[in-house]
């Protein structure tokens, strides 16, 4: 026990404070994501240490496992249960499977390595031509910033969401605003980052996303890759309706 998966392995895995962090290798079927389900991608999630006991535990319940949801979500707004569109029960299985694995692996959270060279040039070399989704679940701004600073270095393309634009402003380079009005945009502006809205209607003085159902699915995130911060493919905000 305490070392990562290779690649080969298909994720890496190491744990940060109160935070258990994934970098998952693979395919998915989510065609807004990815429409090929051969290509594989790499995704990242965050859980808390609260949410592995609890599996460890074998607490039963999605509102009880998304209720533990604090030290990987932090002040969301949407953090309060059956509010986020990942609050949903496939969504609820997968993380407990992955979960399961991770503890049939290393036992416990403490026997979790945390964040080394090793780790590094794993996802690195996981990382290298292809499309990374960071924040597929919880907050990726707790990923260690030189990790970010590198995998957007050797990726194909990326895209990437926070809540937490207000306390990182060096993020907007790599992330996504995550806003829902107008004037929330236009703040986060001034903290030097384009924004992702989500919003109950359109707004037509952005960019409506283009693997929205709005939008016919017309790409997917992997393939449109304009939700990457400023250093990115795009240069306006975009929007998408509440979903």
């Amino acid at each position: 026990m305490g070392e990562p998966h290779n690649t080969n392995q298909m994720r890496v895995v190491f744990r940060d404070n109160d935070t258990l962090q994934v970098f998952r290798l693979g395919t998915t079927s989510n065609d807004k994501i990815e429409a090929d389900k051969k290509r594989k991608i790499v995704q990242t999630y965050t859980f808390s240490q609260r949410q592995m006991q609890s599996i460890l535990d074998d607490e039963k319940g999605m509102k009880n496992f998304f209720n533990k949801a604090d030290s990987n979500c932090l002040d969301c707004p949407f953090n309060n249960f059956g509010m986020c569109y990942t609050h949903k029960f496939n969504q609820y299985v997968g993380f407990k499977s992955m979960l399961r694995s991770i503890i049939k692996e290393y036992e416990t959270f403490e026997s979790i390595p945390t964040f080394n060279q090793r780790i590094y040039n794993s996802l690195i070399e996981m990382c290298v031509g292809r499309y990374v989704r960071f924040g597929t679940y919880g907050e990726p701004s707790l990923h260690p910033l030189e990790l970010i600073e590198d995998v957007v270095k050797v990726c194909d393309n990326w895209t990437g969401y926070t809540h937490q634009w207000h306390r990182h402003r060096e993020l907007g380079k790599y992330f996504m605003a995550s806003t829902h009005t107008p004037m929330q945009e236009r703040k986060a502006r001034e903290f030097g980052y384009r924004s992702f809205i989500a919003t109950p209607e359109s707004l037509d003085e952005y960019v409506n996303c283009p693997a929205s159902k709005e939008m016919g699915y017309k790409s997917s995130c992997s393939k449109c890759g304009l939700c990457s911060g400023t250093e990115g493919r795009g240069k306006k905000s975009i929007f998408i309706l509440n979903h």
